[in-house]
């Protein structure tokens, strides 16, 4: 197993840790999954960029699409199909989170019917369609300053089709991309020691929870405001 394979395995470990929280989860629990959750995804999409570069091969662009076709689209579909099927056989008789219809089959061509957390293969085929067009360093690099804009920019897209994930998520696989591009011009980033990329991730993580918590004050106020 290599690093790249060590580092998928990371994410998605992460990624099923921050969509997962038991009944009756001790307290403990709660706290990891809340902070991997402010980060998990944005990790695996950088993850993503990073391996997508290291492992990119010189092929036709319509082979390649063929081939992201083939790994995440045939999955999602086969998946979603399979899921769907057991909820429509199993929601007459016992409880059934996001309940579907018939009609969830068609839906699910163009939303995550089966259930919202496939949204991630929607978001990642529209970066692979994306990112073969910039061919050269710069070109990734002149990307990454929309993806930055499409970031912070309320949403605007529709949710069909996932659009609105793909542009609050693009920024993370574009920086996972311009980071193996410009690898050695930020190698220095290795010699920092550890202790530091602690404490800056323990500050980003404490300013990001108290940005939730005012959040969570302000709308309580104006719910009380509407009392």
């Amino acid at each position: 197993m290599d690093a790249y394979d060590i580092a998928k395995a990371i994410c998605i470990i992460l990624v099923v840790i921050g969509h997962y929280v038991p009944d009756y989860s001790p307290q403990w629990y709660v706290g990891v999954h809340d902070v991997i959750y402010t980060f998990h995804m944005p990790l695996f999409m950088f993850a993503s960029g990073f391996i997508y570069m290291a492992t990119k091969k010189d092929i036709p662009y319509k082979d390649f699409l063929l081939k992201k076709v083939k790994r995440l689209m045939v999955p999602y579909l086969s998946v979603s199909a399979i899921v769907i099927t057991i909820k429509l056989l199993t929601e007459g008789h016992d409880y059934v989170e996001n309940p579907v219809t018939w009609m969830s089959y068609v839906k699910m061509l163009y939303l995550p019917e089966a259930g919202y957390f496939l949204w991630f293969i929607w978001a990642l085929w529209w970066m692979f369609v994306i990112s073969p067009l910039f061919k050269t360093k710069q070109m990734r690099l002149g990307l990454l300053v929309p993806a930055i804009v499409l970031h912070y920019m309320p949403s605007f897209l529709p949710e069909y089709f996932c659009l609105r994930q793909f542009q609050d998520m693009l920024v993370y696989f574009m920086l996972g991309v311009v980071g193996f591009d410009w690898k050695q011009q930020i190698s220095f980033i290795g010699k920092v020691p550890a202790w530091c990329i602690l404490g800056f991730f323990a500050i980003a993580e404490g300013m990001n929870f108290m940005d939730m918590g005012g959040k969570s004050q302000c709308y309580c106020l104006i719910l009380e405001s509407l009392q």
